[in-house]
């Protein structure tokens, strides 16, 4: 004679339902239940500190080509005339330096931006690792353009 033993009784306490079942693709591959916190990367939103530090990065990389297009043709002309008038190309000179440390200092701010969109839990963080890093990027290769121009002018 075989033993079966009664099935146990269900709970009836209504604060404790059973888990959903999922249905369609993949049904019966996943059980959740309502006690369980199931964090979905598609369902996280892009943080927005490091789509302004993205964005910041952008929009200081365009203005350093409008920059040293600008700068290029100044400095074609200056060479053409050659008349020797450097105090007429010393505005073109000041306004270039003023432009290219904003440019800097937005760079700066969209880094630090970026760090702050790194360290938002519960965000995507795609835009705030390509800000900080696009930015950190900019900075570095100004130090490097700043430290060669250093060099170059002690060597001579």
């Amino acid at each position: 004679m075989e033993y079966n033993p009664p099935n146990p009784p269900k709970p009836q306490n209504p604060e404790y339902p059973p888990g959903p079942t999922v249905s369609g693709y993949g049904a019966g591959q996943l059980q959740e239940s309502p006690y369980e916190y199931l964090e979905r990367k598609q369902d996280l939103k892009h943080s927005g500190p490091g789509i302004a530090s993205f964005v910041i990065s952008m929009i200081t990389f365009i203005g350093y080509i409008v920059a040293f297009l600008y700068a290029g043709m100044q400095a074609a002309t200056i060479l053409e005339v050659s008349d020797g008038s450097i105090a007429e190309s010393s505005g073109f000179i000041m306004l270039l330096g003023v432009s290219v440390l904003v440019l800097l200092a937005l760079n700066i701010i969209g880094g630090i931006i970026g760090i702050i969109g790194l360290t938002l839990r519960g965000r995507r963080k795609v835009f705030a690792v390509l800000g900080t890093i696009f930015n950190a990027l900019f900075v570095l290769l100004f130090m490097l353009m700043v430290s060669a121009v250093l060099v170059n002018a002690g060597a001579s």
